[in-house]
């Protein structure tokens, strides 16, 4: 189909939307799209930003497809890209059809690629501004700092940006906060200063993993990092950056916690039962094994919120499969993980939760609950709010109903809050993972020894 079928198409869908959308929202986010291509019932549409790829792509792609797929009476699945990134037909399909594939850089992963990345709600956030920043690098979210625990993908989404972009043509450089630190202090102590300038100051993009491993480094290693993320952003080149812990909450100096959190900050959530059970279901259909729900059940009630070891976890079960010829069922489960994993349901809840704060914060239970409106008990309220809506998957009404019968408008208030102080304050990005931890410990099995 043509580009004419593709403007006609889109411009109908808009026609549509603005009927549907607020004005606001229409305005900001939808005006300035444009319909670029049209084949095998997928309809390319551009958008100016970025971010605006990024919005469209989180909270209009449902609608959008359904939309077109009306007005053209059949399925189509609306694609957004940014500006300028289609060619045209005459100048671009004879070019690609015609161009060697480029080597894998052997910095990146070869399995760590936004296919195989699984989006989740917990990550939502992280994983939509990781894609913007592939698709259009150093035009915003300089620098994108990614943050979470262990085992949630954190390392998974800098290496898919760095293939997106390697196989763009940009050149990319993935290092962990360790490996950069001994290039570093080799090139003074042997005097090759020139070599790490053109390894780490000349990249389209800079990953740098495991920031927080700066902490405790010297002022001259610091300096080091410093200069060299200020000589990235002054060339126009993208920072992508990931941590156990919000920027903030990093101990190093002020003006390098600064360059740290100068961008956009994006947290990966522990995952939920629900979600981890699309994760063990991803990860089975990976090695081309679909297990059934309740085995999937199973095994995400009973381990950790962690991708490692729910990938570990389904390899040993797997394993066990296949060497005994045996199907998997919850039996052979608890058969094979017994001996490495706890096999009890977790025992997290909204009372485990509450309790866990209330301790944190030395507080009784019935402080979050009634009406006390201190300051510890509102800080301590809150936190509890974010939990139960993020980890257990309450809606403000639930939550509302759970803290002594608070409106929903409370709720969401409490709920913003609490992600705004996420992003800036060390005190409260630090409770969070100090109650996440206790929960862990207490209600949330991890990986077990073996019993004797």
């Amino acid at each position: 189909m043509t580009e004419s079928s593709a403007r006609r198409l889109w411009d109908a869908v808009l026609g549509r939307l603005q009927l549907q959308t607020p004005k606001a929202t229409f305005d900001t986010w939808l005006a300035g799209t444009s319909g670029e291509h049209l084949a095998d019932d997928t309809l390319t549409v551009s958008a100016p930003t970025a971010f605006a790829v990024a919005w469209l792509e989180g909270r209009m792609q449902g609608l959008a497809d359904t939309t077109a797929s009306a007005i053209a009476s059949h399925a189509v699945n609306v694609r957004f890209v940014l500006q300028g990134s289609v060619p045209t037909q005459a100048s671009g399909a004879e070019p690609a059809a015609s161009a060697p594939s480029r080597p894998v850089n052997p910095t990146l992963s070869s399995t760590e690629t936004f296919d195989t990345f699984v989006a989740l709600p917990e990550n939502q956030l992280a994983h939509a501004a990781a894609l913007a920043i592939a698709r259009a690098p150093g035009s915003a979210y300089n620098p994108l700092f990614i943050y979470g625990g262990v085992g949630l993908g954190k390392t998974h989404l800098l290496h898919a940006i760095g293939h997106h972009a390697h196989n763009a043509g940009l050149s990319v450089e993935y290092t962990t906060a360790e490996d950069f630190t001994n290039a570093y202090l080799a090139a003074m102590r042997e005097k090759r200063t020139k070599a790490f300038r053109g390894r780490f100051w000349t990249v389209d993009i800079l990953l740098l993993d495991d920031v927080h491993g700066f902490e405790g480094k010297s002022t001259r290693i610091l300096d080091g990092l410093l200069h060299t993320l200020d000589t990235l952003r002054s060339r126009g080149s993208q920072i992508v950056l990931a941590s156990d812990r919000p920027a903030l909450s990093i101990a190093v100096e002020k003006r390098l916690q600064s360059r740290l959190a100068a961008g956009l900050q994006a947290d990966l959530e522990s995952p939920g039962i629900e979600s981890r059970t699309a994760l063990l279901g991803a990860f089975s259909r990976g090695v081309g094994v679909e297990l059934t729900p309740d085995v999937l059940s199973f095994i995400a009630e009973r381990l950790a919120p962690n991708g490692h070891v729910l990938k570990g976890a389904l390899t040993r079960l797997l394993a066990l499969a296949d060497l005994t010829g045996r199907t998997v069922t919850p039996h052979l489960a608890r058969q094979a993980l017994s001996a490495h994993f706890s096999t009890r349901p977790m025992q997290l809840s909204p009372d485990s939760t509450l309790a866990a704060v209330a301790r944190y914060y030395g507080l009784p239970v019935s402080a979050l609950e009634g009406p006390r409106r201190d300051r510890d008990a509102s800080a301590a309220r809150q936190v509890a709010m974010h939990l139960l809506h993020t980890s257990l998957g309450l809606s403000a009404e639930e939550i509302g109903a759970r803290l002594g019968g608070r409106e929903r408008t409370t709720i969401l208030y409490g709920l913003r809050r609490t992600a705004e102080r996420l992003q800036v304050d060390t005190t409260t990005s630090t409770a969070m993972a100090a109650i996440r931890a206790s929960l862990a410990d207490g209600d949330t099995p991890q990986e077990l020894s073996t019993p004797a």
